[in-house]
């Protein structure tokens, strides 16, 4: 045994030559971090709560999550999303699609809402629920794309004889089970998590020196507690640091196709996001419009091949990415043959008074029009957005260039997160990291990895470089992705597996110079 760590301990210190930064040059926290909070339960959040717990080195550890479950993403629920305003899309106040922070007048604060026999104030109150705790992007057949042996956590497999393309529900109880063996299911009734709470606002919190010395979060809970009368509850809590586990599917984006913004006003129950389709049944002998080309319009539109009358499939020209972690081509091949591909399309023409939408004209990039369409279903993917953390976007910003402020941004336009270490840490401040940010990777190999290091370097067994030496790798990695745009956080299977050797080389190299437990890889990496 002892051989046995010696070798990996000269192992770990010959590949720490992967870190990209001097050992002598590492940068210094200004305060302990002893109290940590983490904003959301999908896998993420379970990983980094794993992380962080196990290690021992903190006193608190907490998570706060809007819905009323574990499992993120893969909580479904059968009721839709609120429709998407497609008209704030090119605004700078987009990302408040997901919601506005609410801030009360006085902290604590608490209220009971009644609707009574009030009919249209129930359905107000429902809503408000409704969008507090917002319905995942998930369809009543979808089944997982990444086989059930690629999407487990390490150290807790599947049951044998798991289906390999696992259907929602099935991940979903596997997450509840992940999260009831850490003691944090919602029927564990474990203090450290918080179910149905929104974190409304998180700001610095400074020492009476008027120092920065961590984070307070304001906090929502909005719950029914009986037919018709919910709760509302504010209060704050303080921490050294922050995961931000909050996903990357809370802003849809619906692109502003001329006219469309019309239409929408005109026919609103005929133009849905992705997130908000349910069922193929809901379209039995309707004409249906698909839009987009990646997993989610493909499985769409495979989904109601049968039950539609005419399913098209819109895909623009050029939208194959070479740095797409999944080629298009393997998106289209799964859409039956019988579907009609048709081509971008560049404006919805007005409808006629009085009409419907069937009776309205899309017109093609190539000069074809299309009429008689009873549903438009966009799946065109989401903006990343944290509406808790507004100091930090800037819609201004220009793409490639740092921002003249003495904070830089983490979120632009919404078509990456910039700013970050390793796609985690927060550069300006590293009491802040992002968990799950990346497109393309095996959530839940790369989150276990990716938790071990936020837990390590927070702890101090392992450590990040000093603030300049990150800004430059930072900067030199988006000019090895070209750019920061759309698919900067995108990893193909390379790249993954990249990352997950470079995690294991700088964490146990560190481990092997300050002492702690060697990280094994992936047996498929």
């Amino acid at each position: 045994m002892l051989s046995k760590l010696v070798l990996a301990s000269a192992l770990a210190t010959t590949l720490a030559h992967q870190v990209p930064f001097e050992s002598s040059s590492h940068y210094e926290f200004e305060w302990p971090i002893k109290d940590v909070a983490i904003i959301g339960a999908g896998v993420s959040g379970l990983l980094a709560y794993n992380a962080l717990t196990e290690t021992g080195d903190f006193e608190r550890v907490r998570i706060f999550e809007r819905d009323d479950a574990p499992g993120g993403n893969w909580h479904y629920t059968p009721e839709r999303a609120s429709d998407v305003p497609i008209s704030m899309g090119n605004t700078s106040d987009w990302w408040k699609t997901d919601y506005v922070p609410r801030i009360p007048a006085q902290v604590p604060h608490h209220q009971i809402h009644k609707a009574g026999t009030n009919e249209s104030i129930k359905q107000v109150l429902k809503r408000e629920r409704l969008n507090h705790r917002q319905p995942k992007p998930l369809w009543e057949t979808l089944r997982a794309n990444t086989p059930a042996p690629q999407q487990q956590v390490p150290s807790f497999p599947w049951p044998p004889h798991v289906q390999w393309a696992s259907h929602h529900s099935e991940l979903q109880r596997y997450l509840r089970s992940f999260a009831s063996w850490l003691g944090i299911s919602a029927g564990d009734r474990n203090p450290v998590v918080s179910y149905n709470t929104r974190t409304e606002l998180v700001t610095k919190r400074f020492d009476k020196y008027g120092r920065h010395r961590g984070w307070t979060l304001l906090l929502r809970k909005f719950v029914e507690t009986r037919e018709g009368q919910y709760e509302e509850t504010y209060w704050e809590e303080h921490f050294d640091a922050i995961v931000v586990a909050s996903g990357r599917f809370n802003v849809p984006h619906i692109p502003a196709i001329p006219g469309l913004i019309e239409w929408q006003k005109r026919v609103p129950e005929k133009i849905i996001h992705s997130r908000q389709y349910r069922s193929a049944g809901d379209l039995k002998d309707k004409n249906v419009i698909v839009i987009g080309a990646s997993a989610s319009a493909t499985g769409i539109s495979a989904d109601i091949n049968t039950f539609a009358k005419t399913s098209y499939l819109s895909v623009r020209e050029g939208s194959n990415d070479p740095r797409a972690p999944v080629r298009r081509a393997t998106h289209i091949n799964t859409v039956p043959s019988n579907t009609t591909f048709i081509g971008e399309i560049k404006a919805f023409h007005a409808i006629p008074e009085g009409g419907e939408i069937r009776d309205g004209r899309i017109e093609l990039l190539n000069g074809t029009f299309i009429s008689g369409i009873d549903q438009l279903i966009f799946g065109t993917g989401f903006r990343y957005a944290f509406p808790f953390l507004p100091q930090y976007h800037n819609s201004s910003a220009s793409r490639d260039q740092p921002v003249d402020s003495e904070q830089q941004p983490i979120v632009t336009d919404g078509s990456h997160v910039r700013s970050l270490y390793l796609d985690i840490f927060y550069i300006d401040q590293p009491t802040v990291a992002f968990l799950g940010q990346n497109v393309g990777i095996q959530t839940f190999s790369y989150g276990k990895y990716a938790g071990a290091a936020i837990a390590r370097v927070w702890s101090g067994k392992a450590q990040i470089p000093s603030s300049a030496a990150q800004w430059r790798h930072f900067w030199n990695t988006v000019e090895e992705r070209g750019g920061l745009k759309k698919g900067f956080q995108w990893l193909n299977a390379e790249a993954n597996d990249k990352c997950l050797r470079f995690f294991v080389a700088w964490l146990n190299a560190d481990a092997a110079r300050n002492g702690g437990r060697l990280l094994d890889l992936p047996p498929d990496v």
